[in-house]
């Protein structure tokens, strides 16, 4: 078995190579928990025991925090999810321990059901889904 590393450096990267952008949507599409990942790794979800939901139609703000607010994720978008397909531009924001972070991206709407909305960043690999309450 002297081709034994070969083999198992072909099998990590065929492994890698089927993990692409598309599939991490499509994984996160199943899910309808409000939430932000990031690269696959979920920063901030809502418990209703904990959290709270915010939203600002006006602004396309939506916010999603823990009671005591130490803990949040915000997507503010350019203009009001209406359609899947669509491509929003946008501000992700959201804390991790003691830092707080903010990216300017672009967003695909991945799915809308009900007030539920799942945005998508393929080149920021950030998800969330978000509510917009009426």
């Amino acid at each position: 078995m002297r081709n034994w590393p070969i083999i198992t450096l072909m099998l990590v990267a065929a492994l890698f190579m089927g993990c692409n952008q598309a599939d991490l949507s499509e994984d996160f599409q199943a899910n309808d928990q409000l939430r932000m990942e990031i690269k696959g790794y979920v920063t901030f979800s809502y418990d209703p025991l904990n959290c709270q939901v915010g939203f600002n139609r006006q602004n396309c703000d939506f916010r999603v925090h823990s009671d005591n607010m130490s803990d949040f994720f915000s997507i503010t978008l350019e203009e009001m999810p209406a359609n899947t397909g669509q491509t929003i531009d946008g501000t992700a924001t959201w804390t991790t321990g003691d830092d707080l972070h903010t990216k300017k991206t672009s967003f695909d709407v991945v799915k809308i059901q009900g007030s539920k909305i799942w945005l998508w960043s393929p080149d920021s690999r950030i998800a969330a889904v978000v509510q917009a309450l009426y």
